[in-house]
């Protein structure tokens, strides 16, 4: 169903049996394009249309759970289909690239366009999880051009970021962003390499260190015995990193643990900060969870060792 069908569908669903002219008023869409949407939802089943002479014709929708429902079972097989097409190619593509390459256990990508489109294939591909380290700026995918994994977190896809300090500097609109999305971001003096890492079954790096040729060539490992130990150099390089605030965006997580620590209470601190007392509440809890701390006090001491504040203010 096109965008413009499925308002004129809405449209008739909310409203009830209309003529053509009447759909058109209730979706603010010129005539001739309500026309052509109707017509094509008669010949899906989405709706009937009763004639009577002398007068306009009037249409009405189908019921949703039975056209909808069945349309939704023909996609479904379609899918099914096009998952054993998939993997029936994958598999012819894996043997033409073992025969390429080195047993289809890496591919090796060349050029700037090639390694972006392959980043943002990959992370639009993932199931459950990405694992990200930021080494410096970007050279492939700029943040502008990247919402591959915004879609992959609107699934529920879970993401880590490591990202060290010049890529943080660099680009930290990604950064909060990513945070403001779900995503759990840390910040690390060193990080080892550029690295995306989908479901623990692949993974992308640069083949070279130099910053002058990382967007020369890269490489995506297959090979699970190598997925499991870049798996191990992130989560290694996760537990040496701190995790980073969303303060620079607004957010009031420094005032918050500032105040908590200066000794007031929650609607003392939601009275400071303008807010509700539970909105207070909701910040010092995804904070412990950011920190791993089961108590405030363990929060509290984890914020002041890892320099999120400075000295609260009392004036």
């Amino acid at each position: 169903m096109s965008q413009g069908g499925e308002r004129v569908y809405r449209a008739l669903v909310a409203a009830g049996p209309l003529t053509a002219k009447g759909v058109a008023e209730g979706c603010g869409a010129e005539l001739p394009e309500v026309v052509m949407a109707l017509r094509a939802l008669r010949r899906s089943g989405l709706v009937t249309v009763r004639r009577a002479p002398g007068s306009d014709d009037v249409w009405e929708p189908a019921p949703p759970s039975v056209a909808l429902g069945a349309l939704l079972a023909i996609r479904q097989d379609e899918l099914r289909n096009l998952a054993g097409e998939i993997t029936e190619l994958d598999g012819a593509y894996r043997e033409a690239t073992g025969r390429r390459n080195d047993g289809g256990a890496v591919e090796v990508l060349h050029g700037r366009d090639t390694i972006a489109h392959r980043f943002l294939q990959l992370q639009q591909g993932a199931r459950d999880e990405l694992l990200c380290l930021m080494k410096g700026r970007p050279v492939a995918v700029s943040s502008r051009e990247n919402d591959a994994d915004a879609m992959a977190l609107a699934r529920g896809v879970r993401a880590r970021l490591v990202a060290d300090e010049v890529a943080a500097h660099w680009d930290p609109d990604e950064v909060y962003d990513g945070i403001e999305q779900g995503v759990d971001v840390r910040i690390s003096k060193e990080v080892p390499t550029k690295l995306l890492i989908i479901d623990r079954e692949r993974a992308l790096l640069p083949l070279h260190d130099d910053p002058e040729r990382l967007h020369d060539r890269a490489v995506i490992v297959h090979a699970s015995g190598i997925v499991n130990a870049l798996v191990g150099l992130f989560e290694q390089t996760w537990a040496r990193s701190r995790p980073m605030l969303a303060e620079a965006r607004g957010g009031d997580d420094t005032a918050v643990l500032a105040l908590m620590l200066g000794g007031l209470t929650d609607e003392a601190i939601a009275q400071r900060l303008g807010a509700s007392a539970r909105t207070v509440q909701r910040r010092i809890k995804r904070l412990m969870v950011r920190a791993g701390a089961t108590t405030r006090f363990q929060l509290g001491w984890y914020a002041r060792d890892m320099g999120w504040i400075t000295e609260p203010d009392h004036a």
